[in-house]
């Protein structure tokens, strides 16, 4: 008679900055991929930009090397979003608030059907 186990283990494993949980087993689409790598640079531009307005030397060497490189990641993620900007704007995504993107007319209807379809899921104003 073989026993069964009381308890099953269920691994799972956290990208770096633990926005994104999967299973160990779990294939992920290349839309999901999409999604949390935007999550994930916006996260990263959000955080670079909060240090930099809150850095205890607001003019400093340090601070201008930041903004600089904040700028890369700006336009890093403005190319991004062009790249992919079907599977982003029909998932409800629109470009981060300090893009430097002007929204089209498509992304702005693709996110309103998305929000029609899921009203729960519309940001709080």
């Amino acid at each position: 008679m073989v026993e069964k186990p009381i308890f099953q283990v269920k691994t799972t494993h956290r990208n770096e900055h633990t926005l994104v949980k999967c299973n160990q087993n779990e294939m992920i689409s290349f839309e999901h991929r999409i999604l949390s790598e935007y999550r994930i640079k916006i996260a990263k531009i959000e955080t670079l930009a909060k240090s930099i307005l809150t850095h205890r030397e607001p003019k400093g060497d340090e601070v201008k090397g930041a903004s600089e490189f904040l700028d890369i990641l700006i336009n890093e993620t403005d190319r991004f979003y062009e790249d992919n900007s079907t599977i982003l704007s029909n998932n409800g995504k629109k470009p981060h608030n300090r893009s430097r993107l002007a929204e089209t007319k498509e992304w702005k209807e693709n996110v309103e059907k998305f929000y029609e379809k899921n009203p729960r899921r519309r940001p709080k104003k």
